[in-house]
């Protein structure tokens, strides 16, 4: 009886980056302590989990960003302010 030969190979599955769905303007209501999770409008097609990382660029008064929930915080506090130029980046840890 003759053996048929067997082939052994590897599938790869091409990581896909993160996309992002347009983030709304955030606002806070002044004297109340609020947050806004950022986390639902990012998502990975791949199903890994994402790291949401921002610029540099200054907060308001009394505003932070929690980068381990994916929120910004609001104190309730700070008084009224408003900035531009915030850059959110979501990474899947993966090239």
């Amino acid at each position: 009886m003759a053996q048929t030969p067997s082939v052994a190979f590897t599938v790869t599955v091409a990581n896909f980056p993160p996309t992002w769905q347009t983030v709304p303007t955030i606002a806070f209501a002044q004297g109340v302590a609020s947050s806004v999770s950022v986390a639902a409008y990012a998502t990975d097609t791949n199903g890994d989990p994402l790291a949401i990382t921002k610029n540099a660029a200054a907060l308001p008064p009394g505003v932070t960003y929690d980068a381990a929930n994916k929120r910004f915080v609001y104190d309730g506090v700070g008084a009224v302010g408003g900035t531009s130029g915030h850059v959110l980046t979501a990474d899947d840890g993966r090239p």
